[in-house]
């Protein structure tokens, strides 16, 4: 059975042309981004509990849309949700 569709595989599309569209490796581009440790602050996310808590002298709460978030001026990881 797979000999008979490879032999059909080479008669409709081509032994060349086949070929290079089976065998092609998609060749991914990643820009270069400087990889700071500022910009790897910008990018950070919540971290989502149910209960929220201050870890340093410098977090601060603020309550909005009915959520509680923890934001920290001095360190980007103590940044939280509740919910």
């Amino acid at each position: 059975m797979f000999a008979l569709s490879s032999i059909i595989k080479r008669q409709v599309v081509g032994p060349t042309v086949g070929r290079a569209l089976f065998n092609a490796t998609p060749k991914l581009t990643v820009p270069a981004v400087n990889n700071s440790p500022l910009s790897l602050n910008s990018i950070r996310g919540f971290k989502v509990r149910t209960s929220v808590k201050k870890f340093c002298k410098d977090c601060y709460m603020v309550r909005r849309k009915g959520r509680v978030y923890v934001y920290c001026k001095s360190n980007g990881k103590h940044k939280q949700r509740q919910g």
